[in-house]
């Protein structure tokens, strides 16, 4: 059974699982180590295009524009055409999934357009403060916000955060990124925001530590006064408790987990000093003892 080789069909299957858990700002490198492994007639360029877009809708990749905004790909905004909406310039982009770049835009169509529209109230100022937000608290972030009519007659709004930082000659990369989602009931004086946080941190000198996290949260938003400075307050108190959890595992790690698994000093207290006389002496002993001279 162990000897059995592989079908395409589970070739692909592993492919998939590799290239859509790639390593933040990696995926070119696990790409062509995968295409290594399992061949160009398994990988070919369309379920490498496939996977890629996969990784980056589900990462909340970002891309520019030919403006010089910026753009997440998300599963909110992606189209059947494969194309995804830029609501801030009120677009429709298209995306090389390999490279990250934009290949072409094109305006939204009208019922896109209406859909965006019917939710400008509460969108506007909400992508307004959730930018001013990022700005201030993640500068190398991105947000892309959609809104739209919801079933019950009133609207939903979601706001999706995502940051990449990387300096792979130093061995390292992570990324952050999240989404919030209100939803308000027409006529009704408060709504209900639903967000999750995830980050993904990959270190990789002399070693390969990778960390993996998130969280989700709720509550009530006010509908009154500034919904917008209201909603990105909110995100900004989840962020901070979740940062606060994360420190939390560091130190845990770093006091009781690490420490565990290695021992500082031998017993004694005191380092072996294996350059020391005594030490090549005891050893020649230990060897004439066990018959090897």
């Amino acid at each position: 059974m162990g000897d059995e080789e592989l079908t395409d069909a589970q070739k692909l299957s592993l492919a998939q699982n590799f290239v859509t858990n790639s390593p933040p700002a990696q995926q070119t490198k696990v790409v062509e180590d995968v295409r290594a492994l399992v061949g160009p007639d398994v990988l070919t360029q369309q379920n490498e295009a496939n996977m890629l877009r996969m990784l980056n809708t589900k990462e909340f990749a970002a891309v520019a524009l030919p403006d010089n905004s910026k753009v997440l790909l998300t599963p909110y905004g992606e189209l059947p055409s494969g194309s995804f909406l830029d609501p801030a310039s009120k677009q429709a982009v298209r995306v090389d999934h390999a490279k990250l770049s934009c290949l072409d835009v094109e305006p939204m169509d009208a019922d896109q357009l209406a859909a965006l529209e019917s939710a400008a109230q509460y969108r506007d100022p909400i992508d307004a403060a959730m930018r001013a937000h990022v700005a201030e608290s993640l500068p190398s972030g991105v947000v892309t916000t959609y809104g739209s009519s919801s079933t019950a007659g009133g609207v939903e709004i979601i706001s999706c955060v995502a940051a990449l930082a990387s300096e792979l000659s130093n061995y390292w990369a992570g990324r952050w990124w999240g989404e919030w989602k209100l939803t308000a009931r027409a006529g009704g004086s408060s709504g209900q925001l639903a967000g999750t946080i995830k980050c993904n941190v990959h270190y990789f000198e002399d070693g390969n530590v990778q960390l993996t996290d998130g969280s989700s949260f709720a509550c009530e938003l006010p509908l009154t006064g500034d919904v917008g400075e209201a909603f990105a307050k909110k995100v900004a108190e989840f962020e901070r408790e979740f940062v606060i959890k994360l420190e939390e595992i560091y130190q845990t790690l770093s006091e009781q987990v690490i420490q565990s698994l290695r021992r500082r000093l031998p017993i004694t207290r005191t380092k072996f000093d294996w350059e020391k006389a005594t030490v090549a002496k005891l050893a020649m002993d230990l060897q004439a003892q066990a018959g090897l001279r």
